[in-house]
């Protein structure tokens, strides 16, 4: 967990230098939506891990964790688009699948609070480039 803070953490601070402008695509529920933004990180973890954080301003979001381990197996994955949101931290309910630097993630995200039915969803991004983790252990020495 602590590692998921300080890449989000470290996410932030990134995600003042403008990239390339990145197309990411969402089907909730079967309503089409779209984030198109400048503000994609992508974080390798020391772990071997990745995280995808793309910032399309304060409603609208979607953030991704997960690993390579033979197949891509997300731990944790969350979106916000205007009022819809979700959230899935069960690698059961979600697929995922990489082809060259564009990631497509699906599945189901069980219902929020108030809720009786779980959503569904798609998702398409693409990393831009990706930058490692900062040290989460101090280095010897260090303040």
């Amino acid at each position: 967990m602590a590692s998921f803070v300080a890449v989000l953490f470290s996410a932030g601070l990134v995600a003042c230098q403008s990239g390339p402008n990145v197309v990411t695509s969402i089907d909730f529920d079967g309503a089409s939506r779209s984030i198109e933004t400048s503000d994609v990180v992508c974080t390798k973890q020391p772990d071997g891990g990745l995280v995808i954080l793309v910032d399309g301003g304060q409603k609208r979001t979607v953030r991704v964790q997960f690993t390579q381990q033979g197949r891509l197996v997300v731990q944790r994955l969350g979106l916000r688009y205007d009022e819809m949101a979700g959230f899935v931290a069960d690698a059961r309910e979600v697929t995922a699948t990489k082809v060259d630097d564009t990631f497509n993630f699906s599945g189901r995200m069980p219902p929020n609070p108030g809720e009786s039915q779980w959503h569904t969803f798609r998702i398409e991004t693409t990393c831009p480039v990706y930058q490692d983790a900062p040290p989460t252990v101090n280095q010897r020495g260090a303040p």
